[in-house]
């Protein structure tokens, strides 16, 4: 008896080593991306992606973690506590700047920020305005400069900006700390349904199509052994695109409202409303990287005063010629 125990034992030592072993390998073969996000309809793609094709990678395990500011999704990035975030373009721009490696590899939305205030009727009436904006590196402060220059009025001696956090906006704006905000939705959205605010008239007879932000990753998963495992996440994301951009045309997004409530908490039938009628003009597609417009929108943060260094584009987006499906198949 002692004998079989004995024999028992080591069988199942064995076996439990080897579950270990095969485990591990099983970590080692799917490497982790932790993608950050925000609760913005913009990034609705980073959680449909998950909910759709989580259970589904044999190349990866995506992990998502909630941040509630750009501020604090920039230093995740920075120090690597994430892998991939979906950033404003003057956040990424910035980090580089400090010599920080990471890459632009997309952009799969743009638009979804929306200019609001129940005191003005049209941007015109900006002059003497305070404008509450996500940040002021953000690509909402830079279109309200442009805007507002187009109607003669000058950025820090007509009006002001001023970075209002997500969770303090509609306050300030009830409290009327500031005048009007540019925000991306749901936010315009909610000010809209509680009487806050409604949308301003930007008298643009062509609407500008806006880089609002731009996904950037770590470089170290652009190594060989990310490869398979970048390729897989990006090509699921841009699935997601295309889920979404369907939803909205066949189901009225309902399908998309459901899925982001866990992870961003909006009300459905908000989400589903700002979508289906482009709010901010909003759209989903993942893209390679706009080298030019990338470069302009540089320009126009320099000149501004947004930031005061620039850095090599080409160098930013180098390995923007890989391509979702062409990396997953590899």
């Amino acid at each position: 008896m002692r004998r079989r125990a004995r024999v028992a034992v080591i069988v199942f030592v064995v076996i439990s080593i080897f579950l270990d072993l095969t485990a591990l390998a099983e970590d080692q073969e799917q490497p982790t991306i932790v993608v950050g996000y925000i609760p913005l309809l913009a990034q609705l793609p980073l959680v449909v992606s998950y909910e759709n094709d989580r259970v589904n990678y044999s190349h990866t395990v995506v992990k998502l973690v909630r941040f509630r500011s750009f501020a604090s999704l920039e230093a995740a990035l920075r120090v690597g506590a994430v892998d991939a975030a979906d950033l404003p373009l003057a956040e990424v721009l910035s980090i580089v700047a400090d010599h920080i490696p990471i890459k632009i590899i997309g952009q799969y939305h743009s638009g979804g920020s929306v200019f609001e205030s129940l005191e003005m009727k049209s941007v015109a009436e900006s002059k003497g305005k305070i404008i509450g904006v996500p940040g002021l590196r953000s690509a909402e402060n830079l279109e309200i400069i442009r805007i507002l220059s187009a109607q003669n009025l000058r950025y820090g001696l007509d009006f002001k900006t001023i970075k209002v956090p997500f969770n303090t906006v509609l306050k300030s704006l009830k409290a009327g700390k500031i005048n009007a905000i540019f925000f991306p939705e749901p936010y315009g959205s909610i000010a809209e349904n509680d009487g806050t605010a409604r949308q301003m008239e930007t008298h643009e007879k062509t609407p500008v199509r806006v880089l609002t932000s731009v996904l950037a990753i770590r470089s170290e998963l652009l190594e060989e052994k990310y490869k398979m495992a970048l390729g897989e996440w990006l090509s699921s994301l841009a699935r997601s695109c295309l889920f979404i951009e369907e939803d909205i045309a066949s189901l009225s997004a309902r399908q998309t409202a459901i899925i982001q409530e866990p992870y961003f908490g909006f009300p459905r039938e908000l989400v589903s409303s700002s979508l289906v009628n482009r709010r901010g003009m909003i759209r989903f597609l993942y893209e390679k990287p706009d080298k030019k417009m990338i470069a302009t929108y540089q320009q126009r943060f320099l000149d501004a005063k947004i930031l005061t260094d620039r850095v090599d584009i080409d160098t930013l987006v180098s390995n923007a010629n890989l391509q979702p499906n062409d990396l997953s198949s590899q």
